[in-house]
């Protein structure tokens, strides 16, 4: 079949500096394509952005691959800039008149509401039945005050809280000795009004062990029995699936026991792993961390191919980074989105220690890939065993005992969530401040910013549609606004 020939003295037309044909299918698909992302962009994507503008305190603008250029609240006080995944704003201090009635360590603490209790622990090197109590506001908390005391004097015992539930399970009597007793706090319109046995005595007196509480239950890992004899042994109770709930008798789990004898470690419960961490061994201080996978039930995570749990993980299977950097026992220890910290305790030499560590376990796996550690959210000072309280989005460590074993009364502080950069400048995009206004007025005037966005883009093509469909009075309008600058080209090329 024979090509159309061009009218006489026509020239085929080209685009973009002559590359390509203006009617051919390559300049037509790019045209299709930029108008297809155009009209995204204005109904799309600028809406999105007038609500978060209106909501956020910052807003993104474009996509910042590389930000060489983050400035950051001063909030954050010397934290790098953006502050690392897992950072805690620097520790500060608590003023003196927030300090305890009397130095105390080995304590523990449980939250209800905005109410922290400090439970038992030991002053002068005595086990004390004495139960604190403070109240966090804005970021601080009251002066303390005296609560219902426990039954007896328990100092080094595992403080769990169960749904909401306090219970304070073995631990060491006046007289130095570990006990088997677990006792059941009873809470009333968010307070503690009082202890009660549980009923449930652990199957051997322990002190100085370790302890999680999962969806349904409680585990207790290792500690020192009597004789200083050092505890292995993993221990769960659970509550009845019939009737009113109720922890049933411990039960000695002989298929997962930790894989080296433990006291002093500590334990926390996060994402779907349970994590042992530092203590003293048969060979003294360690640096090694047992994980243990955990199914939706908080039961030990059972391998179906061989039909039995799958036992504890031992961070020196992985690699050298997933132990801790240096061996510690009594460290005090907290989880917070998703982070786990290892703060303070004593070292192989028996120094107290002042460090501050944390990792963020593989949300899949639980491994741990790396510790990180930076000198400025190390704590103002060495302290070991000192009780661990988080409410709302800070940190409090309460107590303990310091450089030179001496009880501690202050407490310190820390603000879990630094401030994102207000204004980052990087490849193809930029973080500006934006207006963050909150609560329900906040997010009607997001919706009003996005729909006006929406209609006024709305409006904008319906203009390009207009103008490109009368091109003529299009540019004779352009002519006159700049009274002849603008120069039309001839009508016989308004179909370009």
């Amino acid at each position: 079949m024979a090509a159309q020939a061009l009218p006489p003295g026509a020239v085929r037309r080209r685009a973009v500096f002559g590359l390509l044909d203006a009617d051919g299918w390559t300049w037509a698909s790019i045209k299709a394509t930029f108008w297809f992302v155009f009209i995204i962009f204005v109904l799309g994507y600028i809406p999105d952005r007038a609500i978060y503008f209106t909501i956020s305190p910052t807003i993104d603008l474009g996509f910042n691959v590389i930000s060489p250029i983050n400035l950051c609240p001063t909030d954050n006080k010397s934290l790098p800039c953006p502050a690392p995944a897992g950072a805690v704003i620097p520790w500060e201090q608590s003023p003196a008149e927030l300090a305890l009635p009397q130095g105390r360590t080995a304590s523990g603490t449980f939250s209800s509401g905005s109410n922290i209790y400090l439970v038992g622990g030991a002053s002068g090197g005595t086990a004390t039945n004495s139960v604190l109590v403070t109240t966090v506001a804005s970021g601080n908390f009251s002066p303390w005050q005296d609560g219902p005391a426990l039954p007896d004097a328990r100092s080094g015992a595992v403080v769990l809280n169960l749904a909401g539930t306090p219970y304070v399970i073995g631990g060491s009597d006046a007289s130095g000795n570990p006990t088997a007793t677990v006792y059941r706090g009873t809470i009333t319109s968010g307070a503690l009004t009082g202890w009660t046995d549980a009923g449930i005595n652990l199957p051997m007196p322990l002190t100085d062990a370790s302890g999680v509480s999962t969806a349904n239950g409680l585990y207790v890992f290792g500690g020192e029995m009597s004789g200083n004899a050092l505890s292995a042994a993993t221990y769960l109770t659970t509550l009845t699936t019939t009737g009113t709930p109720k922890l049933q008798a411990w039960q000695e789990m002989t298929e997962v026991p930790l894989p080296e004898a433990r006291a002093g470690a500590s334990a926390v419960s996060a994402g779907g792993s349970v994590y042992v961490m530092g203590g003293r061994g048969p060979s003294g201080v360690t640096n090694s961390v047992f994980y243990l996978p955990l199914d939706t039930h908080g039961n030990p995570a059972v391998n179906l191919a061989i039909g039995r749990p799958f036992g504890w993980g031992v961070s020196v299977n992985q690699s050298a980074s997933a132990a801790l950097p240096v061996a510690v026992q009594h460290a005090t220890t907290f989880t917070n989105s998703g982070a786990i910290y290892m703060i303070g305790g004593t070292d192989a030499n028996n120094a107290t220690l002042a460090s501050n560590y944390w990792a963020v376990p593989n949300a899949t796996n639980g491994t741990i890939s790396a510790w990180q550690h930076l000198d400025d959210t190390d704590l103002p000072g060495p302290r070991a065993e000192s009780a661990a309280a988080v409410v709302g989005g800070e940190a409090f460590l309460i107590g303990g005992s310091g450089a030179q074993g001496e009880d501690l009364a202050s407490t310190s502080r820390a603000n879990l969530a630094p401030g994102l950069p207000f204004f980052r400048l990087g490849l193809f995009g930029v973080t500006v401040p934006a207006l963050s206004i909150k609560g329900d007025i906040g997010l009607q005037l997001g919706y009003i910013a996005a729909g006006t966005a929406g209609a006024g883009g709305l409006i904008f093509l319906i203009l390009i549609g207009w103008a490109f469909s009368h091109r003529p009075q299009t540019f004779r309008f352009f002519q006159r606004i700049t009274r002849g600058r603008f120069r039309a080209p001839p009508e016989d090329d308004y179909t370009y």
